[in-house]
């Protein structure tokens, strides 16, 4: 009996199942290049082979960002316990069907181990949408200091298992079409058939997750840098900025699933050029809301970052707040830029404007670059940094992911800009290349001993 309640309380350990879930992330991407087919910088869209390695290390991130929230709005141990016992069955089913994914002979097996990790994934998703759903009748108090984090975090909840059922739908229509389920089948068709819905469906969901994920992340920013201590204006900033990205959250999922399941076409705003093919896309519009609302947050979380009494705590905020600031620039500087101008762009398409444009090739770089960058890297260390910011065990870990950050992040975004221009992406490689090694000091630091009380560094020259 002892054996066994030992076993049941190292596996409901939050520190230990976050540092193995970040160390499983940090493996996956160091490995990357030697697995089949993961090659990062190809012009164009991911291939099947990087959309499975992107998946096998953004689930678990998923999970990761679930997990850390339970414990961040003190959920019921009936909600913690189950999510914290679930880190190694995810791991081991995600990594499973990683193997598995290559051999012809294994891909049923294959499916199987995903669906299974994917049915996993939705009922631990509804397990915290409820935990979170309590959240203000468990601690009133709180709740009226975050609103604006909390209503934030339940838009994205919602958001994101949505996105993920889409993905899920359309998975099993890829694979086996829905002749099976007759009613389906026949609003399938009345939307303009198979292709056209799986090609819809399959575009709401990798356009819906990240901005629902990425809101969420900067929600659950917010409250672990304690900005309900902030005074009542600065507190007001944020929740203002949690609003604005509420609204963009809301609406781009209504958008999303009326053009999944249906046959509204988004339309392109401010359309002009030939066909009137330049102008910006209107889902764009609205998952730019997302992150202009985190812009705002970010003047009162400033305050937050400056009452930080340890200089290398401060620093990691600042990291966290510059990420949101380079992701924006990426998308909203560079890929707006990109949306005016599809005349020369042509949709990342050959041809002739308005079915394609001379400067085809830039837009594929974008699509690649930004993927890696936007989609990818900066989720990934905005959930880290707010990791190392809780549970690091030194000053010297904090001051290295923050430096590895904000390197990485200018260096990653000065090297999109160059690839868009020159084709060339080694040095968006070296950014993205910083911003692993950060991501895997951070796994590291959860299996380290250490205490802030310890020799710190100091670095209050560097903070101001």
């Amino acid at each position: 009996m002892k054996s066994e309640k030992g076993i049941l309380s190292y596996l409901n350990n939050l520190r230990l199942n976050i540092g193995i879930t970040l160390t499983f992330i940090a493996f996956f991407l160091i490995i990357s290049p030697l697995l089949p087919g993961v090659n990062w910088f190809r012009l164009g869209d991911f291939t099947l082979d990087m959309v499975n390695f992107y998946h096998t290390v953004m689930i678990p991130f998923a999970f990761l960002l679930i997990l850390y929230t339970s414990e961040l709005l003190d959920m019921p141990a009936i909600i913690k316990k189950p999510i914290n016992m679930s880190t190694i069955p995810i791991l081991v089913l995600t990594a499973l069907g990683m193997a598995f994914f290559y051999p012809a002979s294994t891909q049923y097996a294959d499916y199987v181990l995903q669906a299974l990790r994917d049915i996993w994934m939705v009922v631990i998703a509804v397990l915290f949408l409820i935990g979170v759903l309590m959240f203000p009748f468990r601690n009133r108090k709180r709740f009226n200091s975050i609103w604006g984090s909390y209503f934030l975090i339940l838009a994205a909840t919602v958001s994101a298992g949505i996105a993920a059922v889409m993905g899920m739908v359309y998975e099993y229509g890829n694979l086996f079409g829905y002749s099976s389920i007759p009613f389906f089948n026949s609003l399938v068709n009345s939307w303009g058939g198979l292709q056209t819905f799986l090609g819809n469906l399959v575009t709401s969901h990798s356009h819906e997750m990240l901005p629902a994920v990425m809101g969420g992340i900067v929600a659950v920013a917010a409250i672990s840098f304690g900005y309900e201590r902030l005074d009542f204006t600065k507190r007001t900033i944020v929740n203002a900025g949690m609003v604005v990205s509420l609204i963009g959250v809301i609406a781009m999922t209504y958008v999303y699933i009326i053009s999944s399941f249906g046959t509204y076409v988004i339309p392109t705003l401010f359309a002009f050029g030939p066909g009137g093919m330049d102008g910006l896309a209107d889902d764009d519009t609205l998952t730019g809301i997302v992150g202009w609302g985190a812009l705002i947050s970010i003047v009162g979380l400033y305050y937050a970052a400056k009452s930080e009494k340890n200089g290398e705590s401060r620093l990691v905020v600042l990291a966290e707040l510059f990420v949101w600031l380079a992701t924006m620039a990426v998308m909203v500087g560079v890929g707006y830029a990109i949306e005016f101008n599809e005349a020369f762009f042509g949709f990342a398409t050959p041809g002739v404007p308005p079915n394609g444009g001379p400067g085809y090739l830039y837009d594929m770089a974008y699509t690649n670059g930004h993927l890696l960058y936007a989609f990818f890297m900066m989720p990934l260390i905005a959930g880290s940094l707010i990791l190392v910011y809780r549970y690091a065990p030194t000053a010297r870990i904090k001051l290295i992911s923050a430096y590895l950050t904000f390197f990485g992040s200018v260096i990653g975004g000065f090297g999109l800009i160059y690839y868009v221009i020159n084709l060339h992406w080694v040095l968006e490689a070296i950014g993205l290349a910083l911003i692993v090694i950060s991501v895997a000091i951070s796994s590291v630091s959860f299996f380290m001993i250490g205490s802030e009380n310890k020799k710190t560094v100091s670095i209050s020259g560097h903070t101001g």
